[in-house]
């Protein structure tokens, strides 16, 4: 599941370059242009500046900060975004079998 919130954060960032034009266009570009990865990263990471904000009260500001610090940032967000998804998944499975069960 993390590599799959990756491989959507690698693709928007790609997909982002459309808006700079800056040379070099980055590799992959013209092969992932016709998917939607830029919006769907967006979505991810709307929750991303409300969970840290903690930490911008202290100084720290990801979004702001150097790019490897909001790279790992990512990481460990997309790391518990899959553990949440994995434990609600996990409990709803338990849930329906527990009413299989009874009825």
């Amino acid at each position: 599941m993390v590599a799959i919130f990756i491989a959507i954060a690698t693709g928007g960032q790609i997909q982002a370059w459309a808006f700079t034009e800056a040379p070099p266009k980055p590799p992959l570009y013209d092969l992932l242009r016709p998917f939607p990865l830029w919006s769907m990263w967006l979505y991810l990471l709307a929750p991303l500046p409300i969970l840290f904000s903690p930490l911008k009260l202290l100084g720290i500001d990801i979004l702001a900060g150097p790019p490897w610090f909001f790279y790992a940032a990512n990481i460990v967000y997309f790391y518990l975004l899959a553990c949440l998804l994995a434990a609600a998944y996990r409990g709803l499975k338990t849930k329906l079998t527990a009413v299989r069960n009874v009825g």
